[in-house]
């Protein structure tokens, strides 16, 4: 296996991480080591050229432990080639991934370029003398550090680097028409199979959507309001309301409620929790979906029985790819949907620019 296949691996391995790190990243780190790993993010949109050696020099030092990484260039005594790990494997990577990159590499800046090494007394003018600062530092912090700490810094950066093209990320997202319903439910299988943060909340967009078409075309939501959305993470107990999307009558009344489990398998236990939220809310039509696939969901009518007994709600318990296979039978077209759907996607806050790139990829066939 070479040097390269290597880099590219090791990347792709941090950047996955990196998707699902988590708030406690800053407790790796002293308060100086934070202060300069935050000044590297500051300016890593103009400042490219810093931040793609910095990440040369950390993915060098995971493949060869006992490189001295601050000997960037093969012509000084233990160096090695820093701009061709860079121009073949690190920029390559950037550029796929969307984040800020040079053209070719970071060495071809002027004051990275420089043959000396990358110590407190290197001399090329990297402006500002903050950015600088922080550079050399960090690249001194991995040179004596163990490959754990090498891999927190680089996960630091991968963080920084997800966090801020996500939030200025403007990707197209396409709108496929002419999908049959087997069609359209197959590729909404796909996308909410994609293993990603924020993939709970897919499901639950593509239910929304659906019934929103429902209820400007179908003589049974007629006059109904299907609510906006609430934050992923919004208690029902905060909201008042029963469920993930909640459907209001004409006269303001809760008319529908869908609770949307992801991968989570229905079990009466389930069914009697959510039945807590029902007890004094006079709902007409209670749902519980699951994209878990379930074998048979018959085996829930004795608990269906019970809640129409002691509440008088219908209770439906089932699969969000069966739910959506029968309402997209009911609509007129699936181009309604798919738009709701991908607007969905455009606006929600918590879909992230890995599942905005699947569903892009799942849509035009290319994954």
């Amino acid at each position: 296996m070479t040097a390269d296949w290597n880099g590219r691996e090791t990347l792709q391995e941090m950047y996955e991480m990196a998707l699902s790190v988590g708030s406690d990243i800053t407790s790796w780190f002293t308060a100086e080591e934070s202060e300069n790993l935050r000044t590297i993010l500051e300016y890593h949109e103009t400042r490219k050229a810093v931040p793609t050696v910095l990440i040369t020099l950390l993915l060098k030092k995971l493949i060869d432990p006992y490189q001295d990484i601050r000997n960037h260039q093969a012509g000084m005594p233990g160096g090695f080639s820093g701009r061709k790990l860079d121009t073949e494997t690190v920029t390559p990577f950037l550029k796929d991934k969307q984040f800020p990159s040079m053209s070719e590499s970071g060495w071809l800046t002027r004051s990275l370029e420089q043959a000396h090494p990358y110590d407190m007394n290197y001399p090329g003018q990297i402006t500002p003398k903050k950015l600088k600062s922080a550079f050399l530092y960090l690249v001194s912090l991995a040179n004596s550090s163990n490959s754990d700490k090498v891999r927190k810094i680089l996960l630091f950066l991968f963080d920084g680097f997800i966090k801020a093209r996500d939030k200025s990320a403007n990707l197209v997202l396409s709108r496929p028409v002419n999908l049959s319903i087997a069609d359209v439910v197959d590729k909404l299988r796909q996308h909410h199979g994609v293993e990603a943060l924020g993939a709970a909340r897919l499901p639950v967009l593509a239910m929304h959507s659906i019934l929103t078409v429902l209820a400007r075309e179908t003589e049974r939501y007629r006059m109904c309001k299907v609510l906006p959305l609430q934050a992923h993470t919004a208690s029902d107990t905060k909201t008042r309301l029963i469920g993930d999307v909640n459907i209001l009558d004409a006269n303001g009344a809760l008319y529908e409620g869908y609770e949307i489990k992801h991968n989570v398998r229905i079990t009466s236990g389930l069914i009697h929790t959510s039945f807590q939220k029902l007890q004094t809310t006079p709902v007409q039509r209670f749902y519980i979906l699951t994209t878990y696939p379930h074998d048979n969901y018959d085996e829930f009518s004795g608990d269906i029985r019970h809640v129409a007994q002691s509440h008088g709600c219908q209770l439906i318990v089932n699969g969000v790819d069966r739910t959506l296979l029968y309402y997209l039978r009911i609509i007129g077209s699936t181009r309604s949907f798919i738009d709701a759907y991908v607007s969905h996607l455009e606006s929600d806050e918590n879909v992230n620019f890995q599942l905005k790139e699947s569903w892009n990829q799942i849509a035009t066939g290319s994954s």
